[in-house]
């Protein structure tokens, strides 16, 4: 499969990409005028996303059929696992329960999504469904990063565009370069969880006090 694969499929949605550059929780989180109760209410929603994206991987690495594969599945959930500290340490400061989390629409769509695709899908159809996830958040964060920023959501920030976080990135695009078939299907899943990734931002923005 062409190297090419992850790259073209990002290339084909960088309109989602540039819209959630665009969205104002975005734009809040970029110049510290989102309002806690916004970003609370995202780190929450973030937090019942984040376990089904790591079983997500989870059900990769069964259903991989070398180690080299199954390896690098596992260092993706490792990744996510360290990825959901963020919310559990920033949390407490905002007031934030993350227990028992009641899952708005956008996040219940998406992770019904993922895990379905995990489950039934092919490979690739599975990659293509989990790719998008980690690079736009990678992809986000090195554009927040490239410019003027408060302090006040810089955590976030400096996760994401971290070299860390890039490296699972790199990861989940090989792996889908490797095991993609570049079928109609992959476009679709890819295109739908670049589109359940702007609804998740815009459901934390409208159902969060300003």
């Amino acid at each position: 499969m062409s190297e090419q694969l992850s790259q073209r499929l990002w290339d084909e949605n960088r309109d989602l990409a540039e819209a959630c550059l665009e969205h104002p929780f975005i734009v809040g989180l970029a110049d510290g005028t989102l309002s806690e109760s916004r970003y609370g209410l995202f780190a929450q929603q973030d937090h019942f996303y984040l376990d089904a994206y790591a079983r997500s991987y989870a059900w990769g690495a069964v259903r991989a059929q070398d180690w080299s594969t199954r390896r690098q599945f596992g260092e993706l959930m490792s990744g996510i696992l360290t990825e959901g500290t963020l919310h559990e340490k920033t949390a407490p400061e905002l007031g934030v329960s993350l227990e028992d989390v009641q899952p708005l629409p956008a996040a219940r769509e998406y992770t019904d999504f993922l895990l379905a695709t995990a489950s039934l899908g092919t490979v690739g159809e599975h990659l293509a469904a989990m790719a998008p996830c980690a690079k736009l958040y990678g992809w986000l964060g090195l554009r927040l990063a490239d410019q003027p920023y408060d302090d006040k959501y810089g955590f976030w920030i400096n996760m994401y565009s971290s070299p860390d976080y890039q490296e699972k990135v790199d990861i989940i695009q090989r792996l889908l370069d490797e095991h993609g078939d570049d079928s109609g299907s992959e476009a679709i899943k890819f295109r739908t969880a670049m589109e359940l990734e702007y609804n998740f931002f815009d459901s934390a923005w409208v159902n969060g006090d300003e």
